[in-house]
């Protein structure tokens, strides 16, 4: 019978900032709520986003799954420390995509343009301190 180790998976984990785990929970939280309709409170507003970055050659159904896959995915390499800069990377993207948001639905992000944003607004300009993190994920892979 195979033997189960907790001290080999705290050693994995200890070797993980914080801030990275942190990170990969959200993500892999978030992402879930995305694979079922009407879960998400960013599902409409993500449909939207990515219809208009694509031109509209991604259907908005098949753009939420993928959506979910990229931020399952994002939150399982950075949970388990795999490709750490290439995902950090991959992540940054990811922000930079959920930052044009705020330029391509602009009457959703902000009642007073930009000042004042709206909830969902605020929802996407919280990722700031993602990025902050992800700096200092991706400058603490590079030292390694």
């Amino acid at each position: 019978m195979p033997t189960f180790k907790t001290s080999s998976i705290l050693n994995h984990f200890k070797n993980i900032s914080f801030l990275q785990i942190s990170i990969a929970i959200v993500y892999l939280w978030f992402g879930v709520l995305k694979f079922f309709n009407d879960v998400s409170p960013a599902e409409e507003l993500a449909k939207e986003t990515i219809t208009s970055l694509s031109f509209g050659l991604i259907p908005p159904n098949v753009s939420i799954i993928l959506l979910a896959l990229l931020e399952v995915g994002i939150g399982t390499f950075l949970l388990f420390d795999l490709f750490r800069k290439q995902t950090v990377i991959v992540t940054l993207l990811h922000m930079v995509c959920t930052f044009s948001t705020l330029l391509l639905l602009n009457e959703a992000s902000f009642t007073f343009s930009p000042f004042a944003p709206t909830l969902l607004g605020q929802y996407i300009i919280k990722n700031l301190i993602i990025v902050a993190a992800l700096i200092s994920i991706y400058q603490g892979a590079k030292k390694a």
